[in-house]
């Protein structure tokens, strides 16, 4: 657990069995970041929020207001995990006190991804950019709370109904299953029940993510995993997640690892 004033982050791996339940009732802003990993379902209540009944998934976000309760109930499943723990005092000017948040369980926000793996990346590197960091990434998230799930948001337009629950679930467990091999849009759309135009639009709002990035963020997770898991060559490492060669995975891997495949394996 990392701890700054008004603000705590913690990194940790969860397993569920078959019917794993949990509560949280705290007196911070809790949210929870799923960086890898999926259950095979997962239902939750936010007191004072909506239900929701779906799956964990890479990049999701999960947002309890303080003081509030949630009730979750999962599948089996394996996740690896951000908390981020905010103050209701580091509101600006006091403003959180007058102000009704919206809870959520599993939805999109790059925004807060983001924030998590900045927190992530400077915890990891032992303070080298110091308080002022942690405290504009703490003022960010405030902000970024108010302005998108309180009473001070702008209310939603009416939308079409879009990929959650058990269709999403079958898209992302497909997508899990066939990591090392051709995956096809045209199938994804088909088991979301959606058409080719539709579905691209309706995955990125349920996960934040176009299709082509969520799979290459999946194949470069699984990558990952195979390096410290395993001696496999990385070329071989490659080619049983999907990559079309050594050089394809390393250039990926760098992106969005920020170091090649080879120099995580020794790290």
């Amino acid at each position: 657990m990392h701890r700054w004033p008004g603000l705590g982050l913690e990194l940790a791996r969860w397993r569920g069995g078959p019917a794993t339940e949990g509560v949280c009732h705290l007196p911070e802003h809790l949210l929870f970041v799923t960086l890898g990993g999926v259950t095979s379902r997962t239902e939750a209540r936010i007191e004072g929020g909506p239900s929701y009944a779906g799956a964990d998934f890479p990049g999701a976000v999960t947002f309890i207001p303080a003081h509030r309760r949630r009730e979750a109930r999962h599948g089996d499943g394996v996740l690896d995990y951000v908390t981020i723990r905010l103050a209701p005092d580091r509101m600006p000017d006091g403003i959180g006190e007058n102000v009704e948040f919206t809870g959520f369980t599993n939805g999109p926000d790059p925004l807060v991804r983001q924030l998590a793996l900045a927190l992530r990346a400077e915890a990891a590197g032992s303070g080298v950019a110091g308080s002022l960091f942690v405290d504009s990434v703490a003022t960010t998230l405030s902000l970024h709370l108010l302005r998108r799930h309180s009473s001070l948001a702008p209310r939603p337009t009416a939308a079409k109904p879009g990929l959650t629950g058990a269709r999403l679930r079958r898209v992302l467990e497909h997508i899990g299953d066939e990591l090392g091999g051709d995956l096809r849009l045209a199938r994804l759309a088909e088991l979301a029940g959606l058409e080719k135009h539709q579905f691209g639009r309706a995955f990125k709002q349920a996960t934040g993510r176009t299709p082509h990035q969520y799979v290459l963020e999946r194949r470069v997770e699984r990558a990952a995993e195979l390096l410290t898991r395993t001696e496999l060559p990385i070329a071989e490492i490659a080619v049983a997640v999907g990559m079309s060669s050594q050089s394809h995975l390393t250039t990926v891997f760098r992106r969005l690892m920020g170091e090649t495949p080879h120099a995580y394996r020794r790290g």
